[in-house]
C-alpha cells in the first residue's frame, strides 16, 4: 500500500464534522415538530414503530458525532451501518398499511424461538442445561403464536438485501452497506493497515511516519464519509414517511437540507474518484 493513494485532502473534516452534526440536529428537530402527522398512519404497530425508529436514529446519530468528535473512528463506523440498517426498517415499515410492521415482530419472535432452541441443543450435546434457553423457546413460541393469530397472513419479513431492493436501496447495499459490514466484521481494513505500517517503519521510519499521519487523515475521512451517507439515508426514511403520508410541504421544507449533504457526499465521492484517475 502506498502513501501516494490516500492523497492530501482538500477539505475541513473537522468542519464537515460540525456541519453533519448541525443537519442531524435539523432532521430530529424537525419529526418532533411533526410527529403528531404519524398518527395518520394505518396501522396501530406501524405509528408506533416508525415513531420508535426516529428515536432510536437519534440516539445512534448522536453517538456517531460524539464518537467523531473523540476520535473514534472504528465506534462512529459501526454506529453508521446500524444507522443505515435501521432507516431501512423504518422506511420499509412505513410504506404499506401495516403489514410490514407486523411481518417484523413476527420474525423477530420466531427468530428468538428458533435461537433459543439452536442454544439449547448446543448445552445438551456439552452435558450442560441453562434456564435462560429454556425461557427464550417459551418466549419466542408464545408471542409467534399470538402474532400468527393476530396476523394469520402476514408475509414473512425480508433479509436484509432483499430489503434494500424492495425500498430502492439496492445501489446503496452494494456501494456502502456491504464494505462497511466487511470491514466491522473484522476490522480487516485497521488490520491491513497495521500489517503495512510495520513493514514501512521496518523499511524507513521517515517515510513510515508520512504514512501514519496519511492513515489517520484516510480513517478519518472514510469515517466521516460513511457517516453522511448513514444520514442522506435517514433523511431518506424521514422523507419516504411524510411522503406516503402525502406531506409534500414537510419535504419541500427539507429540500435545501437534503441537496447540502448529498453536495457533501459527491465532494467526497469526487475525491476519491480523482485518486482513482491519479494511479491508473
Amino acid at each position: 500500500m502506498k502513501k501516494e493513494l490516500f492523497g492530501r485532502c482538500p477539505f475541513d473534516l473537522d468542519e464537515d464534522v460540525k456541519k453533519i452534526a448541525a443537519i442531524n440536529k435539523y432532521i430530529h428537530a424537525k419529526f418532533e415538530e411533526h410527529k403528531n402527522k404519524i398518527d395518520n398512519l394505518k396501522g396501530v404497530e406501524q405509528k408506533l414503530m416508525v415513531l420508535q425508529y426516529f428515536n432510536v436514529l437519534n440516539e445512534l446519530s448522536n453517538q456517531a458525532i460524539s464518537s467523531l468528535n473523540i476520535g473514534a473512528f472504528s465506534a462512529s463506523e459501526v454506529l453508521a451501518r446500524v444507522i443505515i440498517e435501521q432507516a431501512a426498517n423504518q422506511f420499509y415499515i412505513a410504506i404499506d398499511d401495516g403489514e410490514n410492521a407486523q411481518a417484523l415482530l413476527k420474525a423477530s419472535k420466531k427468530l428468538v424461538h428458533s435461537n433459543g432452541k439452536r442454544w439449547l441443543e448446543c448445552l445438551k450435546s456439552k452435558g450442560m442445561t441453562n434456564p435462560a434457553a429454556n425461557e427464550r423457546i417459551r418466549m419466542g413460541k408464545e408471542l409467534t403464536d399470538l402474532f400468527n393469530r393476530l396476523w394469520p397472513n402476514t408475509p414473512e419479513y425480508p433479509g436484509t438485501r432483499k430489503l434494500f431492493e424492495l425500498i430502492g436501496w439496492e445501489t446503496h447495499y452494494h456501494a456502502h452497506y456491504v464494505p462497511l459490514c466487511d470491514s466491522i466484521h473484522t476490522f480487516s481494513d485497521d488490520m491491513v493497515n497495521i500489517v503495512s505500517l510495520y513493514n514501512a517503519i521496518q523499511s524507513d521510519e521517515t517515510t513510515a511516519i508520512e504514512f501514519i499521519l496519511a492513515v489517520k487523515q484516510e480513517n478519518k475521512r472514510l469515517a466521516i464519509y460513511n457517516f453522511v451517507i448513514a444520514t442522506a439515508l435517514r433523511c431518506e426514511a424521514l422523507v419516504n414517511v411524510f411522503n406516503s403520508l402525502g406531506y409534500q410541504d414537510i419535504i419541500t421544507e427539507m429540500t435545501p437540507t437534503i441537496d447540502t449533504v448529498n453536495q457533501t457526499i459527491i465532494r467526497y465521492d469526487d475525491f476519491d474518484h480523482s485518486r482513482i484517475d491519479d494511479c491508473q
